[in-house]
């Protein structure tokens, strides 16, 4: 017994031994298993720090100004803090086939380690795009160590980092190293997860700045003014539809179209350098193009910072109406003091015979001088009171006092009182009403001012045959709604291109050389419009042409029963006031 007892204690103390060992074994690696664990950790941390900043980054340089080539930047730039690396180059694919190709050299290598990233790269990009990628449009670079032209290293590890826009590959970052084995889809993850978050944020900006920009577009092509934008290169950016209307060009002309639409009218390139070199408005150039009259402004166009030139816009606007109406005006007005010299020199006239003979004058003849003075000043009165009437409708304090009545009195008194002017002309005036004509809602009073142009204007521009007067009944869905007067003859007609402006205030000045002798102010019609119109009624012609005759038709609504007191604007801009008294 005494003999075995060392040798159990040695083997207990073995069995001890190796279970400690065993134990510190197991210790060990689970404290490597947590150290690399941490490490892990720390470097997941730091590979989220890296990203949350280069997104970051991204995000504050690209802002609202979407450019690709900057995204690549950011991140080829960045791709040093993360791993390691012999070279890291990037391609920006611009519009066209031209590419820029930077490297940033960081050990010493060769133009042979150099063409193989090149070609690595042109072949990815060749395989995306689903065309073959060529070397010759590369504009190149290369920076940092300088070139080892002995060195015949080649590329032993690389990953190439698409970057997409809208589905669009913009750029292509490549990494590479003379070490073998040297990136794991681990420690490139990252990058991809870049690369990802940077191509939705910029897609989504983009989508955002088409849809600005196809709003913008939408706002250009429906402006009323011919607008044209080059950028500072002078390459077109935009023809508005107006533009090409007012150039008579295709719907998407070039530049070279517009150009050669302005020869002999204006030297569109040195007006846009002008703009460019004035930085700001130049003065308005007036041109006539197409017998349009055009006013040309050229600007340059800056942007929000007002640091950077943008481009020049140059607006077209058209004023060839304005002109027009500018002439119509002055014509307009020489008419008017004709109108009114012709009879006032006839009153001093015949006033300064009156004067000259008073004492030796027949009863006769004073009789025949004061009619020609009555006859004159009617006619001068006639000229004024249009003028005051249009003055008024212009100011809003044309009144049109409208209540029930029957429209058959008014025909009837005013064919009997225009028979007499017919009949000197040989001219017969006659009158046909609907039996059944409804009471009408209207201006007893200013529709007598409708009937007398109306008849009037029949007469004078009618030489031989008859004038008809005719009211009947505009139904609508079985029910009464309007009355409808026609004022028909047999004279000379109305030319269609006559017609469009015919109720203007200067409708006697579109009236063609053959009623040029005819006398009157020419608002007459203008009148009778604001006049129907003020009782919503309506008033237009027809004509099939010179020598046609001609038909002017109005209309007055059938009285209701009851009408309330109102106070409006009318399509003319005239007050109309309702009478009480016709209310009762």
């Amino acid at each position: 017994m005494d003999v075995s007892l060392p040798v159990v204690v040695n083997i207990s103390v073995f069995f001890a031994a190796v279970s400690a060992l065993f134990y510190t074994l197991i210790s060990t690696r689970k404290i490597k298993d947590q150290f690399k664990q941490k490490e892990k950790r720390e470097e997941e941390l730091k590979r989220k720090v890296y990203e949350t900043e280069v997104l970051r980054e991204i995000g504050e340089r690209i802002g609202y100004s979407l450019n690709g080539a900057k995204v690549v930047e950011i991140i080829s730039g960045s791709i040093g803090d993360l791993l390691p690396y012999s070279t890291i180059c990037y391609m920006i694919f611009n519009k066209g086939d031209k590419i820029n190709f930077a490297c940033r050299v960081h050990e010493p290598i060769g133009p042979r380690f150099i063409g193989e990233v090149r070609n690595k790269m042109l072949t990815h990009a060749g395989e995306i795009m689903k065309r073959p990628v060529v070397n010759s449009d590369i504009d190149e670079s290369i920076s940092g160590d300088v070139l080892d032209d002995t060195s015949e290293e080649s590329v032993r590890s690389y990953f190439n980092l698409p970057i997409f826009i809208s589905e669009k590959l913009v750029g292509m970052i490549n990494v590479s190293s003379k070490v073998e084995n040297l990136y794991s889809e681990e420690n490139t993850s990252v990058l991809f997860r870049i690369a990802r978050h940077a191509s939705i944020a910029a897609t989504k900006l983009s989508e955002l700045l088409e849809n600005e920009k196809g709003r913008l577009s939408q706002a250009v092509q429906s402006l009323s003014d011919g607008v044209l934008m080059v950028d500072v290169d002078f390459h077109l950016v935009l023809v508005n539809r107006k533009l090409s209307q007012l150039l008579g060009l295709v719907t998407t002309p070039k530049l070279f179209d517009v150009v050669n639409a302005l020869s002999g009218h204006l030297d569109l390139r040195s007006l846009m350098e002008e703009a460019t070199s004035t930085h700001g408005d130049l003065n308005v150039r007036e041109i006539v193009v197409k017998d349009k009259v055009l006013q040309v402004l050229a600007s340059q166009v800056m942007d929000k910072d007002g640091d950077k030139a943008l481009g020049v816009v140059v607006l077209f606007h058209d004023v060839t109406d304005l002109k027009s109406l500018e002439k119509l005006k002055a014509d307009f007005t020489s008419m008017m003091v004709h109108e009114l010299r012709a009879p006032l020199t006839s009153i001093k006239s015949t006033v300064d015979l009156l004067k000259k003979d008073f004492g030796n004058l027949k009863e006769e003849d004073s009789k025949k001088f004061l009619q020609t003075i009555e006859g004159t000043s009617q006619s001068m009165l006639e000229v004024v009171n249009d003028l005051l009437d249009v003055a008024k409708m212009e100011s809003g304090k044309f009144d049109v006092v409208c209540e029930e009545g029957r429209v058959e009195e008014n025909i009837i008194e005013s064919v009997e009182n225009f028979k007499a002017m017919g009949e000197a002309k040989n001219i017969k005036i006659s009158a046909e009403i609907n039996e059944k004509l409804p009471e009408g809602y209207f201006d007893k009073v200013r529709i007598k001012q409708v009937f007398n142009n109306l008849i009037s204007n029949a007469i004078k521009f009618t030489q031989k045959g008859e004038i008809m007067v005719r009211a009947e009944v505009e139904r609508e869905d079985g029910k009464e709604r309007n009355i409808i007067v026609s004022v028909s003859d047999t004279g000379i007609g109305i030319d269609p291109e006559e017609g469009s402006k015919l109720f203007s205030r200067f409708g006697q000045l579109v009236r063609s050389r053959r009623t040029a002798a005819l006398k009157g102010s020419g608002l007459g019609l203008y009148i009778a419009k604001g006049i129907v119109e003020a009782w919503d009624g309506t008033i237009w012609y027809k004509s099939d042409g010179a020598g046609m005759g001609s038909t002017f038709f109005f209309t007055i609504p059938v009285a209701e029963k009851q009408h309330h007191e109102t106070e409006k604007d009318g399509r003319g801009n005239f007050q109309v006031v309702l009478n009480k008294a016709a209310q009762a």
